[in-house]
């Protein structure tokens, strides 16, 4: 691969991963940062989720972009054995509820922006996943992208 599309893809990755964390800035900065009630037992759902991820895939080995490292495993165990990318699946259950506890026009827009980059992030993900690991076609067929039975 050319520098400069080698340097294109990181900037793409480096982008979204810049958009995510400032629309998870601007939800954490326009409203309480816990809800309430049955929210925030999901959005400790989501934290627990989020831990037991990354303690699966083992700390040091984390990404927070979505290019694969050139050490990279297949992680199929923990909730990879049921969701490819439970990372995702923990902010929204983390942000969700936050938004419907104390929704304005500004958040929800902010919601759905987080929800629209974390789309793009993780398609663009799976096709270099796809291209890293040659499992990872009939890894995909076992498993849901980030709504169990769902999507």
């Amino acid at each position: 691969m050319n520098a400069k599309r080698l340097s294109a893809k990181l900037l793409f990755s480096y982008a979204l991963v810049l958009i995510q964390f400032s629309m998870i800035g601007a939800l954490l900065l326009t409203g309480s940062l816990l809800a309430n009630g049955v929210g925030l037992v999901v959005q400790i759902l989501g934290v627990l989720l989020g831990l037991w991820s990354l303690h699966t895939m083992h700390w040091g080995k984390f990404n927070i972009t979505p290019d694969p490292r050139p050490d990279a495993m297949l992680v199929q165990v923990g909730p990879y054995a049921f969701i490819r990318h439970p990372m995702y699946l923990s902010i929204g259950l983390f942000f969700v509820p936050l938004v419907i506890s104390e929704p304005t026009v500004e958040r929800w827009v902010i919601l759905m922006m987080l929800c629209v980059d974390l789309l793009i992030k993780l398609h663009y993900e799976e096709q270099l996943l796809r291209q890293k690991f040659e499992h990872y076609a009939h890894y995909s067929t076992k498993t849901h992208k980030l709504i169990p039975f769902v999507f």
